[in-house]
């Protein structure tokens, strides 16, 4: 392998070399190796353990409104018709997005969205009416005044008058590309 190629980080190439595994046969993606070879899984040799990737180079959850572009979960999310900071400063400020409300039924910070961890959670910001939050396989649930509730990929949050949030996979933005 050329010294100069960078397809495979230099210290797992230098690792895969102590083994048995051809590294042609090894990718890597997102700090995940992935071997790829003809031997059963059983007559392979251990893999080196790798560092985790991170956390600022792992993609994060993405949401949509409607059907607007993704935004991404990289920092807490405020969504209502006119959002507004917190009164208590925290060290990330949310992203406000806000959302249209001709009746006035979706309320000025109606829902925060945030990833914590592994997971995407939903908290409704003390509104009057609450959220419809439909997650996939599971009965539509009303989300109430200062509730929170973990949501996966695909879940559809109702705030009203037809504002509809999605919960996105992990992904690259177009800017990271």
């Amino acid at each position: 392998m050329d010294e100069d190629d960078d397809t495979i980080p230099q210290a797992v190439h230098a690792a895969l070399a102590r083994t048995a595994i051809d590294a042609d046969d090894v990718e890597v993606a997102l700090g995940d190796t992935i071997v790829r070879g003809t031997t059963p899984q059983s007559e392979r040799p251990a893999l080196p353990e790798l560092p985790p990737v991170p956390a600022a180079l792992r993609p994060h959850y993405r949401i949509r409104v409607g059907d607007g572009d993704p935004v991404e979960l990289d920092r807490p999310v405020h969504l209502g018709r006119k959002p507004r900071l917190t009164r208590v400063p925290s060290s990330v400020q949310p992203r406000l997005v806000a959302v249209q409300s001709p009746d006035g039924g979706i309320s000025a910070t109606h829902l925060e969205l945030r990833e914590q961890g592994a997971a995407v959670v939903a908290t409704d910001m003390r509104t009057l009416n609450g959220s419809e939050v439909r997650v996939p396989g599971s009965p539509v649930r009303t989300l109430r005044r200062g509730e929170s509730v973990v949501v996966t990929p695909g879940t559809r949050i109702d705030l009203g008058e037809g504002v509809v949030v999605e919960i996105l996979n992990p992904g690259r933005t177009e800017a990271a590309r």
